[in-house]
């Protein structure tokens, strides 16, 4: 007989929870927008420009599964992780966060790279930590560098320490709770050099690759409309969401543009969209990774 753990229930709460939220979203882009005036919008967006932002999307994914690659041959453990495979793998990771609620898709990286790349689960999450410390320091690092106005005076200095505190990395390794899964990546300034331009430019690229959607439904500032568009990625890292960020990527992008003082609620539309843009290029980025991995032994 089955029977049900505090982790079933817990796990089925989180599911609930989101299914609610992803629901509630829906609802409400019915009853004040609606989904026929989203649509017509598209029209206006010209196929070429789509394509266009989608290589871009395409080309930031692509360098994700590059970061990882690096991060891989570091490891002293023999792999299959061959870099067409590598990539394939990253790309639906990076499809499967985006898509299941709850952080619950950072379990793929890992269990992918277990049984396609041969690579552990203990040095795949130590991997993966590295990984998502560099995402978020270049995420609220750009956002610094945005926003100057935020912290006046005291801009300059703390541009200063957040990025100079990346020499410190390193020295980490000798910490006792943070040994075990201490990022491959910190281990010697060239590597954090490397992964770290490569996560520069993962975001530098789809930061222009989502204006460019975005200008096309809404006419705001690159700073205005960055800052939104990095405030939203920036949700995912919440413990509680719907299923592809639904809400809390609208909610985080409005935060980021009411803090800049442009908000306003004919916006919510053009988020939407650039929202449906971003989950139809991780949904194809992951069916490119998915027949990658079936096609390839």
């Amino acid at each position: 007989m089955h029977i049900l753990t505090a982790a079933h229930i817990n796990t089925f709460f989180k599911y609930c929870l989101a299914t609610g939220i992803t629901a509630a979203l829906l609802v409400w882009i019915q009853q004040t927008i609606g989904f026929r005036a989203i649509l017509d919008s598209w029209k206006a967006l010209s196929l070429s420009t789509l394509l266009i932002c989608f290589a871009l999307t395409l080309l930031s994914h692509t360098l994700r599964g590059i970061r990882l690659i690096h991060g891989y041959k570091l490891l002293n453990e023999t792999t299959s992780a061959s870099p067409v495979k590598t990539i394939a793998v990253s790309f639906i990771h990076n499809a499967a966060n985006f898509i299941l609620p709850m952080r619950l898709g950072e379990a793929v990286l890992p269990l992918l790279s277990r049984y396609k790349l041969q690579v552990s689960i203990k040095n795949s999450v130590s991997v993966l930590l590295g990984l998502r410390l560099f995402d978020l320091h270049v995420l609220v690092g750009l956002l610094l560098l945005l926003q100057s106005n935020w912290f006046g005076d005291y801009h300059l200095p703390l541009v200063i320490v957040f990025f100079g505190g990346l020499v410190l990395l390193p020295f980490f390794s000798n910490v006792s709770f943070i040994k075990p899964f201490y990022p491959p990546q910190f281990e010697g300034y060239l590597h954090i050099a490397f992964s770290y331009t490569l996560s520069l430019a993962i975001w530098l690229i789809k930061l222009v690759a989502f204006y460019w959607i975005f200008k096309h439904f809404a006419a705001l500032s690159f700073v205005t409309a960055a800052t939104g568009i990095l405030t939203a990625d920036l949700s995912s890292a919440l413990p509680i969401n719907g299923f592809a960020s639904a809400g809390s990527y609208e909610a985080a992008f409005a935060a980021g543009l009411y803090v800049s003082q442009e908000f306003e609620q004919s916006i919510l539309a053009a988020i939407i969209n650039l929202h449906i843009f971003l989950l139809l290029s991780n949904i194809v980025a992951a069916a490119a990774g998915w027949v990658v991995l079936t096609v390839k032994k």
